[in-house]
C-alpha cells in the first residue's frame, strides 16, 4: 500500500521537528476539503495513508504546518512578529500506487521543499 511521508528538518540546528501540527487538505470539485491533522513525530515525520483520505492518494493537496511555537520550545530568540509561522506546501501525486515524500527543511527564515 502506497503512502505519503512529510518530513521536516530544522537546518539551523540539524535535526528533526518532532511536535509540529499539520494539517493536511485535499482539492475535491475545486473545493479544500480537510483530510487529516497530524502531528510530527520524533523523527519529524507525519505518514498518511490510503485510508486517511478520501479516494486515494492521487490528487492535490496542501499541508499547512504550524511551525513558530516550534522554534520558540526549541529555545531560538525570535521577533515579536515571527518571519516564519505558518508554511503551506501545496503538491501534487500523480500515482497513487508509489509512495510520496516530501522533505520540507525549515529555519526561522525560510523554507524550501522537496520530493525525495
Amino acid at each position: 500500500m502506497a503512502k505519503l511521508i512529510l518530513t521536516f528538518f530544522d537546518t539551523t540546528r540539524g535535526v528533526a521537528m518532532p511536535g509540529i501540527d499539520v494539517e493536511l487538505q485535499k482539492i475535491f470539485d475545486g473545493s479544500w476539503k480537510i483530510q487529516s491533522q497530524l502531528h510530527t513525530d520524533i523523527n519529524g515525520n507525519v505518514e498518511v495513508l490510503p485510508d486517511d483520505v478520501e479516494d486515494d492518494l492521487s490528487g492535490y493537496y496542501e499541508a499547512t504546518a504550524r511551525i513558530g511555537n516550534y522554534f520558540l520550545t526549541a529555545g531560538y530568540v525570535l521577533p515579536t512578529l515571527k518571519f516564519i509561522d505558518v508554511v503551506p506546501i501545496r503538491f501534487g501525486i500523480s500515482d497513487p500506487e508509489v509512495d510520496t515524500h516530501i522533505q520540507i527543511s525549515v529555519s526561522p527564515y525560510g523554507y524550501s521543499f522537496q520530493s525525495i
